[in-house]
């Protein structure tokens, strides 16, 4: 896995206002070789994975709340399953989330990556919205 995610606190995340939360382990689950599919992809339902998980994957469905406070930041593996249960507070929960790669990976669909962003499967993926953010070549003196 050439892929990291970081998901940065805007404000204090708790259990009340929605915070994120893991499953630990579960970036190891797959179907076939490949990852468990994505079951909400505004990963606002955090119990609609369960429609696909084998019964010992049930039993391991043990969300751990992230808790982070303002300012702080976790990195997860990207096929760690991951989400946040609603808002029940009268305050936002804002976060920023940025996904990492390492350079030299190629696009392996032809569908939107991000709004308005194609890559073509087999393509390199660079440009304005994949930035190479850190090359060897640039502490060369």
């Amino acid at each position: 896995m050439m892929h990291l995610t970081v998901h940065i606190a805007l404000d204090d995340q708790t259990e009340q206002n929605g915070a994120l939360h893991y499953i630990p382990g579960s970036h190891r689950w797959t179907r076939n070789g490949a990852p468990i599919p994505v079951t909400d992809f505004n990963f606002k339902d955090m119990e609609s994975i369960k429609e696909i998980l084998t019964p010992e994957e049930k039993q391991a469905f043990t969300p751990v709340c992230g808790k982070l406070k303002k300012g702080c930041a976790s990195f997860h593996h990207p096929l760690a399953v991951h989400g946040s249960y609603g808002n029940r507070s009268d305050g936002p929960r804002r976060a920023a989330v940025l996904n990492y790669f390492a350079d030299g990976v190629y696009s392996d669909t032809d569908e939107e990556l991000l709004k308005g962003s194609v890559v073509p499967k087999g393509q390199k993926m660079d440009g304005q919205l994949y930035p190479l953010v850190y090359d060897t070549n640039w502490m060369m003196c």
